[in-house]
């Protein structure tokens, strides 16, 4: 009778850690920029991923042979509510070379193994491509979730410019309407998007959808409204390149790529007059002061603007939409743009595709070829439960109608898709002053619009701010 308890003891702790392994198996894997070298090359990256439990460690282990890990780097974990996020900056990786990789920790187990391309230098100047969007949920998703997944191989980065999930309306969903969700739907998003964004550096910006969750089980529980306010699931989920950038977490930050200075921008707290400059649902703010950091930025880029002269900017809220301008972003940051030679401004917010003439102070020029002003595209209609007009199933989406703020076009407007479609933008740096823009409806693959931006980049540089 001993023996028999000493096996049945044996047996039980035996299945406790083996539950404890599955469990703590790392899961919704996902990586970023990271810091960069002297040349201000891009030369490192965040590996991030999600336990249920803590882990000992945080680990990255990887090599440049499948299955042979030569260099080991360590990390931290937190949990923000329940489950812990960790993250893992890599030592300086050779540019433009595919790792394998793990996650894990030797107590509590390893990923599969995942590969990643290291960065670029600037020798990287023709013909490479990165997708560009806004506004992808769980649900309604999956056609722009697919069409990434078919054609990761010939991307270099995905930028996301905010609305990344869409945990903040899975009280609207079916079966989570009495039922706390916002968790769950997070979770489900990052494992959803893992087969690319554990490829490609995946880059994000800050939404409305990331402020808070305002869901009833959320509002009447104190415990959760402290926790899941103010951008903390988002700023606790990614790792974005801001301490080495000056920004501040995850929602304003920069990075080089190529011949690209990319800028991400906080366009929900980040000036006087944002949307959510003070509150959404919940109180937030109070990241710091963005536009003296956009403009010390802006400076430091175009003095390496000979090197990389292409620079975009990209924020949830658009600036000009429709016939209509924000009046308050226009004041804060139109300036910036036009002073310092932004190229490009992307957003999302509304749910559709707009294509906008360069256009400074209300006036736009009229073409793309050579222009001195900032090219604004709106790409917010990646796909999420807020599209009630998209030709998909709809028995899990009772989710209100999403933004839709204007669908008068204005005099720097040439072309809209609204309603039906969901789509992507997809940018090819042609060379140091070429580029084209494609937008894509991701349930068919059909190129609905193109847009070729030429710029002479010479009017820029060290010299004119100095």
């Amino acid at each position: 009778q001993t023996i028999t308890m000493k096996l049945a003891i044996l047996a039980f702790v035996a299945f406790c850690s083996c539950l404890s392994l599955a469990t703590n198996i790392p899961a919704q894997v996902h990586v970023a920029l990271a810091g960069s070298d002297a040349n201000g090359n891009s030369n490192r990256l965040a590996v991030s991923w999600n336990t249920v439990n803590q882990t000992p460690t945080s680990t990255v282990k990887y090599g440049i042979v499948s299955g042979q890990y030569t260099e080991v780097a360590t990390g931290s974990s937190s949990a923000y509510y329940e489950t812990f996020n960790h993250h893992v900056v890599l030592n300086a990786l050779a540019p433009a070379t595919s790792y394998f990789y793990v996650v894990g920790d030797d107590v509590e187990g390893w990923s599969k193994e995942f590969t990643v391309k290291s960065a670029p230098t600037t020798d990287l100047r023709e013909n490479w491509s990165f997708l560009i969007y806004g506004d992808l949920g769980v649900i309604n998703g999956d056609p722009t979730k697919d069409y990434i997944n078919t054609h990761k191989d010939g991307l270099e980065l995905i930028w996301h410019a905010g609305d990344a999930g869409y945990a903040d309306d899975s009280f609207l969903h079916k079966g989570c309407v009495t039922k706390f969700c916002y968790e769950e739907t997070y979770d489900e998003y990052m494992v959803n998007i893992e087969p690319w964004a554990s490829k490609i550096p995946y880059m994000v910006t800050p939404g409305n959808h990331e402020a808070d969750c305002h869901d009833p089980a959320c509002l009447t529980d104190r415990t959760r409204r402290e926790k899941l306010s103010n951008f903390t699931a988002y700023n606790h989920r990614f790792r974005m390149p801001s301490p080495e950038s000056g920004g501040v977490l995850n929602m304003h930050y920069s990075f080089n790529y190529g011949n690209v200075h990319f800028i991400s921008i906080d366009a929900e707290t980040g000036f006087p007059g944002a949307a959510e400059e003070t509150k959404y649902v919940l109180p937030c703010g109070g990241f710091g002061d963005q536009l003296a950091w956009l403009e010390a930025d802006l400076i430091k880029a175009n003095a390496d603007r000979t090197v990389r002269p292409w620079i975009f900017a990209a924020g949830h809220h658009p600036m000009y939409q429709g016939s209509s301008i924000d009046k308050n972003f226009q004041a804060a940051m139109e300036e910036l743009f036009y002073k310092y030679g932004v190229d490009v401004y992307f957003a999302g917010h509304v749910h559709q595709y707009e294509r906008n003439l360069p256009v400074y102070q209300g006036v736009p020029e009229k073409d793309y070829l050579n222009p001195v002003a900032t090219t604004h595209l709106l790409i917010g209609g990646a796909g999420n439960d807020e599209m009630h007009h998209i030709k998909l199933d709809r028995s899990k989406d009772p989710a209100p109608q999403g933004p839709k703020d204007n669908d008068e076009m204005g005099p720097w407007t040439v072309v809209m898709d609204m309603d039906d479609h969901v789509g992507i933008g997809k940018v090819t740096v042609v060379n140091d002053s070429t580029l084209t823009f494609e937008y894509i409806r991701t349930m068919t693959g059909e190129v609905f619009d193109t847009m070729t931006l030429t710029r002479d980049h010479s009017q820029y540089g060290a010299k004119k701010y100095a």
